[in-house]
């Protein structure tokens, strides 16, 4: 395994590739969903890229591509090309319908075959959303018997669970080392232990781990300590590598 406590130079590229692909997504108004099965893909096909002619950007396009497809959320081919194009290259204006235009089509539907290839067709991804919403639900008619504050009069927390899931797809680590399901359980810890959230029958750190038992047998502290380990090293260097990367462009 990894070690979690360090980020490879691998990765550090792959964290400037997720944030590109994450401004795709936003403009493209994609899903959360839809942006996490394009992470994994990109994950999952990126070490094969250095047997072809396909760069980093052209496989994180064609991963947002395969998986709006995939998850029912349509893009317009257009639309998805100009995004990608002008978000790598902000100083330049939109493509109308050219030899360029074109060329980066082409070059998107012969990637995305051969990602189909490496995939072997298998695009069935189970995320940590919903059991994450799940997990949060339930959890919160639990915490209603007692008078701390509930977590779903505060939708404000929904929004930071959300957003430290989707931060969670940064990196490879995570999604292929550990299950869903604990995953999106350690987000629910991180979140009691940052706002002070009282959960019943809990009166201290080592009795978390028997609500988390309850969402998932197979649930550790061992488990619980490396992914958050993970989380706070990806937090750390995430921010790093991409003002790096920044400031390397403006020069």
């Amino acid at each position: 395994m990894t070690s979690l406590s360090t980020i490879t130079d691998d990765e550090k590229k792959r964290y400037v590739i997720i944030s590109y692909m994450f401004e795709c997504a936003a403009k493209l108004r994609l899903s959360i969903v839809t942006t996490a099965s394009a992470a994994v893909i990109y994950h999952k096909c990126s070490s094969y890229l250095e047997k072809t002619d396909f760069d980093q950007y052209t496989l994180a396009a064609t991963a947002l591509s395969l998986a709006s497809k995939y998850e029912e959320e349509h893009v317009k081919i257009r639309d998805l090309i100009n995004v990608t194009y002008r978000t790598l290259h902000p100083d330049r204006p939109y493509l109308r319908i050219s030899n360029e235009y074109y060329r980066l089509r082409n070059t998107l539907v012969d990637c995305e075959l051969f990602l189909i290839r490496i995939l072997g067709f298998h695009f069935q991804f189970n995320h940590p959303n919903k059991y994450l919403l799940h997990y949060l639900d339930t959890l919160t008619k639990w915490m209603m018997i007692t008078p701390s504050t509930p977590i779903k009069n505060n939708v404000n927390l929904i929004d930071i669970a959300m957003s430290i899931l989707q931060d969670t797809y940064y990196d490879f680590t995570l999604i292929k080392d550990y299950s869903p399901q604990h995953i999106a359980i350690v987000i629910i810890y991180l979140l009691i232990k940052t706002y002070n959230l009282e959960i019943p029958g809990v009166t201290n750190d080592d009795e978390h781990i028997n609500w988390m038992k309850v969402f998932s047998s197979s649930m550790t502290n061992d488990i619980l300590i490396e992914i958050i380990t993970r989380i706070n090293t990806v937090y750390k260097y995430v921010e790093r590598t991409l003002e790096h990367s920044s400031s390397i462009k403006s020069h």
